[in-house]
């Protein structure tokens, strides 16, 4: 039981009671029938019976106003519609009183003047009205009334989320939007108000809705939204002509509540999410408060979320490296402006600059590693293959020597479906990453994991980005291939999962995330045209281009060696591998591809490239030769 509720109503009770007696008594006093001299002064036929009027009014009014809901309303927030739900129960309540006083008429209750309950109708009515509406009139006087405002707003969700999204947009002063209802799928809300706004029927009514309505703009208050269930919405509202907004899923709320400012534009990330994952918070809180942790590559997308998560386990330090200075900047002042976490360290470096490192490891000792950095492009790679190969491989193989030297207790790496039979120098460099770090498990301190994931919707440079910019500058726009699919993921969702495999390797897994189903990039650019409120192939036109050097039209997950198994989170899988390769034989090997690459033997390179990899193909994958 809410026991402040029950307070505010015993407390709206007793004031009511006040009203309809004093109301009552002034009617008397204003029929003549009564002057300052109190009861005593009432003609003989009334005071006798006085107390058992005042009885009968007071009970019939207060049944009514149960009846009406008067007691569960937020006067906060009252409305031309609650003035008339006060004036219809009053006007009720008299003529119930009408048919006691003059119908059902006995000895026990004599005639009094019929100009009494007209008087106390037009009192009762003034006094109700001015207790429930000074609320609003001082709130008004605060923070305007939101009446003045632009937008009428239609809210998806009557749920928590929805409910605070109302309170803040009726008190912020500032705010343009005007609530002017919901919509929700659960029937029991259907007809009910909160704060003063009523839930009018179904998300999938939303076109009826909104011309009814005369909406102007529409709000996705369901954090917990599946993607298509916010494709639907956002489509419904383009072909209605209004501006669809939403709030961030559960992934992206940090501290579990709903404000306005995190109302934005609905994104292609948001209408190809997937069902929230239940992530083991308590589990992740023991292995990451109070400890020192170092986060590779903290500036870029992937790595950036990694900060903001992880600092919602209370580490320590948060020793953020990466090489863009820029990125740095702005990464550190979001943690501490944004989210008041005063421990994030800025590091500007290159994680093949042995000696920063050292220094680095030196000086703030770091207890688990996530190294996000790498070279990602597949493309740039191609006409880049020894960089990519440096930066990826041999910048990997450093941080992991670093790694053991200075008993980190885990390390884990962020891979991507491109190793898995690569077709790309950049799947090549990942590859080798994987072996190097697998052929180092159980046989030191450091726990080293791996985790394997597609493309993460929105990163820079991904196709979204690249549509996007596209669409804007009025197409055309380009995609490569009609047949092309690729895995995608939230920059939010594969985070929170790289996060929670931390937690659950021992040393050597391949994790590898569920990506769901593939997607198909043509239908992703169709769906993002038709989000800005266009019509694909007439609005803007869709050119293939055809497929790049290094691309595959369908990534895979697994290799040819693997097999995916389950483990304890629905969302994370495990590749066991049947490869047999000696771990000397493989390191020798690995070690060899490092020296020929540093010292441009391409004859070796390529040689003991296809005895790691069989795929290898120089031909195709190297585009120097």
């Amino acid at each position: 039981m809410d026991f402040s509720k029950v307070k505010n109503t015993l407390v709206q009770i007793f004031f009511d009671v006040l009203i309809f007696f004093s109301s009552f008594t002034i009617s008397f006093y204003l029929r003549g029938q009564l002057d300052i001299a109190g009861l005593e002064s009432l003609p003989q036929e009334y005071s006798a019976y006085f107390l058992r009027y005042v009885g009968i009014i007071l009970a019939v009014k207060l049944i009514i106003f149960f009846i009406f809901r008067i007691y569960r309303k937020i006067w906060k927030y009252a409305s031309l519609r609650d003035f008339v739900d006060i004036v219809a129960a009053l006007a009720l309540s008299t003529i119930v009183m009408v048919f006691i006083f003059y119908i059902l008429q006995t000895r026990v209750l004599p005639y009094f003047p019929r100009s009494i309950l007209i008087i106390d109708f037009l009192l009762t009515l003034i006094l109700v009205i001015a207790s429930r509406f000074s609320a609003r009139i001082f709130s008004e006087l605060i923070f305007g009334s939101i009446y003045s405002r632009k937008k009428r707003t239609l809210i998806l969700g009557a749920g928590d989320a929805g409910e605070m999204i109302v309170r803040e947009m009726i008190r912020q002063k500032k705010s343009e939007y005007v609530p002017v209802g919901f919509l929700d799928d659960d029937r029991s809300k259907i007809g009910r108000q909160i704060h003063g706004i009523r839930v009018y029927g179904k998300t999938d009514e939303l076109g009826k809705y909104i011309k009814k309505l005369a909406i102007n703009e529409v709000i996705i208050a369901i954090p917990s939204a599946s993607g298509e269930v916010r494709k639907n919405i956002a489509f419904v509202a383009k072909e209605a002509g209004v501006v669809c907004k939403t709030l961030p899923s559960l992934y992206e709320i940090i501290d579990g509540k709903a404000h306005l400012y995190q109302v934005r534009d609905i994104q292609i990330e948001d209408i190809l999410g997937r069902k929230p994952v239940s992530l083991k918070y308590t589990e992740l809180l023991g292995q990451f408060s109070d400890k020192s942790i170092l986060i590779s590559g903290a500036g870029g997308s992937i790595g950036s979320e990694l900060c903001r998560q992880i600092i919602k386990f209370k580490p320590s330090k948060l020793i953020m490296v990466d090489h863009s200075e820029n990125d740095m900047f702005l990464i550190e002042q979001e943690l501490s402006e944004k989210y008041d976490y005063p421990s994030a360290i800025p590091i500007v470096a290159d994680i093949r600059d042995k000696q920063s490192m050292r220094g680095v490891f030196k000086k703030y000792k770091p207890q688990i590693i996530f190294h996000a950095a790498a070279y990602k492009h597949v493309p740039l790679m191609q006409l880049n293959p020894e960089a990519a190969l440096q930066n990826n491989f041999i910048g990997t193989k450093m941080l992991a020597k670093m790694a053991i030297e200075n008993e980190v207790e885990r390390f884990v790496m962020l891979s991507t479906d491109k190793a898995v039979k690569p077709n790309s120098i950049m799947g090549v460099s990942k590859l080798l990453s994987e072996k190097y770090l697998q052929s180092l498990s159980k046989t030191r301190k450091t726990i080293f994991i791996i985790v394997r994931f597609g493309n993460v919707l929105g990163s820079r440079g991904s196709v979204v980005p690249i549509f996007q910019s596209q669409i804007e500058s009025g197409g055309p726009v380009y995609v490569t291939h009609p047949e092309m699919n690729r895995f995608f993921m939230t920059i939010s969702e594969a985070s929170q999962l790289v996060i929670q495999s931390c937690a659950m390797g021992d040393g050597g897994e391949i994790f590898v995330l569920d990506m769901g189903n593939p997607i198909n990039i043509l239908e992703l650019a169709r769906n993002m045209i038709r989000l800005y409120g266009l019509n694909p192939d007439k609005d803007i036109k869709i050119v293939f281009s055809g497929v790049r050097r290094g691309e595959k039209m369908n990534e895979e997950l697994t290799g040819s060696h693997e097999k995916l198994e389950t483990t304890r989170i629905p969302s994370i899988f495990l590749a066991s591998s049947g490869d047999s390769k000696d771990r000397e034989e493989l390191l020798n090997l690995l070690f060899n591809i490092e020296r020929e690459l540093l010292i441009y033997d391409y004859a070796n390179l390529f040689k003991d490239l296809k005895k790691v990899i069989p795929e290898f193909d120089e031909k195709k994958m190297w585009s120097k030769v």
